[in-house]
């Protein structure tokens, strides 16, 4: 069979491939058209997506996910706090040299 032909669904013939069809049977190949859906519906494939249900337990979940041990709790240095207070500080002396 070459590259450029396929085989005709009604007779099975070798055909070559362009807009005519099969010249033996003349039944053009068809192409299985899907039932046009709404823009609200969902395909079927979408159905069963294996999303928690009623008896989902998050609070378990996490621990199981994360461990038992707490987070650490996320923070600013206190090196950062005196580095603040020691630029804002500068500012107000610069801006007080300036008057």
């Amino acid at each position: 069979m070459k590259l450029d032909s396929y085989l005709c669904p009604g007779c099975g013939n070798e055909v070559q491939i362009g807009p005519r069809g099969c010249p033996k049977c003349s039944k053009p190949p068809k192409a299985k058209k899907k039932p046009a859906q709404k823009s609200w519906q969902q395909d079927r494939r979408c159905d069963d997506l294996d999303l928690p249900g009623e008896d989902f337990d998050c609070d378990e979940f996490v621990a199981r996910e994360f461990g038992k041990v707490p987070h650490r709790r996320i923070g600013i240095a206190w090196y950062w706090w005196v580095t603040a207070l020691v630029l804002l500080v500068l500012m107000v002396l610069g801006k007080l040299m300036l008057f």
